[in-house]
């Protein structure tokens, strides 16, 4: 068996070398992106059973052994942390927890298979493991959990009732707070800066909107000033061919104090790109932005909704 296990294992290996350097998945699904961090703990589990395999690694006391592996781990989760803060991703601390789980698990089978009897050091490895575990899939477990929810709730986009739906929308400074005129609600307060364009989007959700006819935003704005905001619409094939500007719906709504209703009809969407109908059952991108702002403004979002 060991003769089929070890070779599949060295390509494992391998594998998990390129696609790690790589960098990482730029687009796509979030449930793709938390397993892809969970590889992770996948390639470090493979690594630490190779180094274990080495001849002289074997003649080494399993403390001697765990510290090698939890500061080769330390070194190599870093190195390849640095090299994608090279190519313009982000250092990632979780990715770097999870490298670690990866080589802890693997110890903790190690130690497992060359001590018969359970002791108080087996105890500590298991429940070591099994706390990285948790942490290490407990943001899957949260993804999972919102996808489900999302489309439970669906045609409600978002409505802000469960603190998980934050994740949801992208901004780049946002919270859950009760609305200011009324603590029943619960709206994400939204602030925007003075750069040319500062905004928001809603990055997750169901993109089949072809059976509705309205889609509908509730904001609510606590300044006297009234507020234009931009409003942007488009479907995947727009991504594909190059995010031209008259490919996509585009339109300006002005916000006043107080609640605001924005109602846009789904067929003026459908009907935005320029030489073709958009694709209503692929919708890929909302979003919405101020332009140029004297100084910073808020709005709270209430809910998106279809209807």
């Amino acid at each position: 068996m060991s003769r089929i296990i070890w070779p599949i294992t060295y390509l494992l290996s391998g594998i998990c070398i390129v696609l790690l350097l790589w960098g990482g998945i730029e687009t796509g699904h979030r449930l793709l992106n938390e397993l892809w961090n969970i590889g992770h703990i996948v390639a470090f589990f493979i690594w630490t059973l190779l180094i274990a395999k080495i001849p002289w690694c074997r003649t080494l006391s399993f403390a001697v052994l765990m510290a090698l592996v939890l500061v080769f781990s330390a070194v190599v989760g870093s190195s390849i942390e640095a090299l994608q803060l090279l190519r313009g991703s982000n250092f990632s601390v979780t990715d770097l927890l999870n490298d670690l789980t990866g080589s802890w698990l693997a110890l903790t089978i190690i130690y497992f298979t060359s001590n018969q009897s359970f002791r108080l050091p087996m105890l500590a490895m298991l429940s070591g493991a099994v706390v990285l575990l948790l942490f290490g899939f407990r943001s899957i477990a949260v993804t999972v959990y919102d996808e489900i929810q999302m489309y439970r709730n669906f045609p409600v986009l978002v409505d802000f009732k469960t603190p998980l739906q934050r994740q949801r929308i992208w901004a780049e400074a946002m919270e859950i707070v009760t609305a200011p005129d009324n603590e029943s609600i619960k709206v994400l307060k939204l602030d925007f800066d003075t750069a040319e364009y500062s905004g928001f989007a809603l990055q997750h959700f169901v993109a089949n909107w072809s059976e509705y006819q309205f889609l509908s935003l509730r904001l609510y704005r606590q300044q006297s000033t009234s507020l234009i905001i931009n409003c942007r619409i488009n479907d995947r094939q727009h991504d594909l061919d190059g995010y031209a500007y008259q490919d996509r719906f585009h339109s300006e709504y002005r916000i006043v104090q107080g609640w605001n209703v924005i109602n846009i009809p789904l067929e003026e969407i459908q009907n935005a790109p320029t030489n073709r109908l958009m694709d209503l059952s692929d919708v890929s991108n909302l979003g919405c932005f101020v332009v140029r702002q004297p100084m910073k403004q808020t709005l709270y979002l209430h809910t998106i909704s279809l209807y």
